[in-house]
């Protein structure tokens, strides 16, 4: 098996002169939709072989009518001594290369890297394969938050853009979202108003915490990189929904001197997000305003799509807003809005389907409002793009009670909508993947012809490995992959000779991370304390947490044999170690909490347990350190290695980013020098206080005052320092159980 470092040994044998002339050869004599798939295959097959593929063993032809449901699909066929592969589309025949690599090679594809055996030849016999995808849209969303550079897609360099991209399609991938901001939109769409903002520099109107926008790589760089990935992808036939309406939110705040120059009025506004002047949105009940929204969508789909037909637009609508405390008026603003905008979309793009977003329609919408919407939209042109499938609860207090969710819209079985799995805020950054309700909704789903599309929109990338590879195999199987069957797969797939055992570390592991929903980790709780709820405290939690902890001396013995390993064993450990202790930290706040109150049952094993808890929060720190991952400064050199931080000062503003409230989680820097000292002073305050007696005793320090002690540290001066070696992290995990 060849994991991430091998798979690097293979792309340098592929640059070898004679591969290099080969790939030639085939390139200019291939049709333009094509050649990329010819490509795939020669870099594949001399991977496998060390051989240049025969130019005859495969063809290539693109032909609609290989589907027969219009949707993506594709044939592989043996005819005379090779195979001829029929997609429907550019996209349908790399899908069917890679098919070949995987049946006939033995290959398996990744998002962080590709499994490539060797042998000696392809078996190209015998081949009758026809796959036709089931949704008719299977997307990945890519968002704005950042902090670690294998979670927050903005990190990401072309390089890293190409590797993802082309996994998408070799997981039959078909559209991908850019929500990483609105890159050098402005400057494009208003070059006399907007000028390039100078990225030494703090960024003029930034905020704090993710609201702190300050450049890391100057705004032309971005835009120019934007403009490359979707070339990169329109090329090889994926599709990329440009963003219009009133697109103003934290991620993309309108330019001061937009601001300055222009001086837009605003929308009303009753609640206090984004309420900041380059926060609010334009007043696009004139129409002024709304054209000047429209602006931006047209550039747009014109320096970033060029090239390529605009097959899909997107809108938030008025996302997170109340405009006003009123719900009818708050309602008929919303509907104004969104009408002003759709007439737009229709007669500009008239080819393009219209993408709603759901979330605003989980967030501030009753079920009925959406039913109303609906009723006005055009199913031949309009798609309710729900990505909020796997919700588990009502969000805003006013919903509470009402079940929000895409069952209520009146679209099941009548109007075209999507399927999801969110997963995730940015905070978690773990496996959290909630099978049973996933799978329990699906059914809903499955063989309903009007949903058309399933989508993974999840705000941090790459957090849940597994997830990922259920996500991609349900969204183009025409039957339902139960995750048990995907589980099974991946670890024979993934893991080689050690399948059977890290299969059963995951069956263990999984019931615990389910614990958790789209929020939460270890390190949100105990920067709330002692004011947060406690959230694992019942014997159904314990058992649960009880029975996962014992894979911790289980994934002790596996060997890195290669960087999957490597990177699998800490992201499930650190699962485990995140539920065990928000486990104790519940169960410790809730027993303190009585203690207070007068109870005095348990009272002396109270300080025994916090020095525990504050040991394992050290423990976890080290787990962390285990891997580059997990690190900001290690994430900052990566940023740095791209394209050179030109501000000084950025260190501290991805701490802040990290740090805040919203985004703080598995980041080392934040767990080594925050949380474990915030654990242990309490315990040794916690340990004077039962002495003495004290029930009224402050057990933590102001959580913000720590913050800002922290943000005054050279960021590089938090750095992981120890090493990471097998016998380090074995000993990491064993010294868990004397906590």
């Amino acid at each position: 098996m060849i994991g991430v470092g091998s798979m690097k040994k293979s792309i340098a044998i592929l640059m070898m002169a004679a591969w290099g002339q080969a790939v030639g050869s085939l390139a200019e004599s291939a049709e333009p939709d094509v050649s990329v798939a010819r490509a795939e295959l020669a870099k594949y097959y001399q991977a496998v072989t060390g051989k240049t593929v025969p130019h005859d063993a495969v063809s290539f032809a693109i032909d609609p009518a290989v589907s027969k449901s219009g949707k993506d699909a594709y044939s592989i066929v043996s005819c005379g001594n090779g195979a001829k592969i029929t997609g429907s589309n550019v996209r349908s025949v790399l899908y069917g290369v890679y098919d070949l690599l995987e049946r006939r090679a033995g290959c398996h594809w990744f998002w962080d890297g590709d499994v490539v055996p060797k042998k000696d030849t392809l078996d190209l016999s015998g081949l009758d394969v026809h796959e036709e995808a089931h949704f008719e849209y299977r997307g990945l969303r890519y968002f704005a938050h950042r902090g670690l550079t294998r979670f927050q897609a903005e990190h990401w360099g072309f390089e890293d853009w190409k590797k993802e991209i082309d996994w998408m399609l070799k997981r039959r991938l078909n559209v991908f979202m850019l929500r990483i901001g609105q890159d050098d939109l402005f400057q494009r769409t208003f070059p006399d108003v907007c000028g390039y903002p100078d990225p030494s520099k703090a960024l003029p109107g930034a905020g704090e915490g993710y609201d702190n926008r300050t450049l890391f790589w100057s705004l032309q760089y971005r835009g120019e990189l934007r403009r490359r990935i979707q070339a990169y992808a329109f090329e090889r036939g994926l599709m990329a929904p440009e963003d219009f309406g009133t697109m103003t939110h934290w991620y993309s705040r309108t330019p001061e001197d937009f601001l300055e120059k222009m001086n837009p009025p605003f929308l009303p506004q009753a609640t206090s997000g984004y309420a900041e002047r380059n926060g609010l949105v334009w007043d696009v009940r004139d129409e002024k305003w709304a054209d000047e929204y429209w602006k931006l969508t047209k550039t747009a789909v014109d320096a970033y799509g060029k090239g390529a037909p605009q097959q899909l637009l997107h809108t938030i609508g008025l996302g997170e807003r109340r405009c006003y405390t009123n719900r009818q008026d708050n309602f008929n603003l919303k509907i104004e809005v969104l009408d002003k905008f759709l007439a737009r979309a229709h007669r500009d793009y008239p080819n393009a389907k219209v993408l709603l977003a759901g979330w605003d329609f989980y967030f501030t919408w009753f079920p009925e409002e959406v039913r109303a919407l609906v009723g006005r939209l055009d199913p031949k042109r309009d798609i309710i793009w729900d990505y909020e499938g796997d919700a588990t609860r009502d969000w805003r207090k006013e919903m509470q009670g009402l079940n929000n969710n895409f069952t209520k819209w009146g679209v099941v079985g009548k109007f075209p909508y999507t399927y999801s799995i969110f997963l995730a805020y940015e905070s978690a950054l773990d496996a959290r993947a909630n099978y049973p309700l996933i799978e329990e909704r699906q059914r809903i789903v499955q063989n309903d012809p009007a949903c058309v599309g399933y989508i993974f929109w999840p705000e941090a990338s790459h957090t849940d490995t597994l997830c990922l590879r259920y996500f991609t195999a349900n969204a183009w199987a025409k039957e339902a992959v139960p995750h048990g069957k995907v589980l099974d797969e991946f670890c024979k797939s993934r893991y080689g000779a050690l399948a059977g055992r890290m299969k059963s570390i995951w069956e263990k592991a999984l019931p615990a991370s389910m614990l958790r929903d789209w929020d939460a980790n270890y390190g949100k709780l105990i920067t709330k304390l002692p004011t947060a709820k406690y959230q694992l405290t019942d014997t159904n939690h314990q058992q649960t947490v009880e029975a996962a902890q014992t894979v911790l001396g289980e994934l002790a013995d596996i060997p890195w044999a290669d960087e999957f390993l490597r990177r699998d064993t800490i992201d499930v450990a650190r699962m485990v170690l995140d539920r065990v202790i928000t486990l104790r930290t519940s169960e410790l706040s809730r027993d303190v909490a009585a203690w207070r109150n007068g109870a005095d049952a348990q009272s002396d094993s109270l300080p025994e347990r916090a020095k525990s808890l504050a040991a394992l929060c050290d423990i976890m720190a080290d787990l962390l350190e285990m891997h580059t991952d997990y690190s900001l400064w290690e994430s900052y050199l990566r940023l740095d290695a791209v394209e050179k931080v030109r501000n000084p000062d950025f260190p501290k503003t991805l701490l802040d980013n990290a740090s805040c409230n919203y985004c703080r989680s598995h980041q080392y820097e934040l767990a080594r020098h925050w949380y474990a000292p915030r654990m242990k002073k309490m315990a040794s305050r916690l340990a004077d206080a039962v002495a003495s007696g004290d029930r009224k005793a402050v057990l933590f320090d102001d959580r913000d005052a720590e913050r800002r002690a922290l943000l005054d540290r050279p960021l590089e001066s938090l750095k992981p320092m120890r090493p990471r070696t097998w016998d380090r992290y074995r000993e990491t995990l064993r010294s868990i159980a004397a906590h």
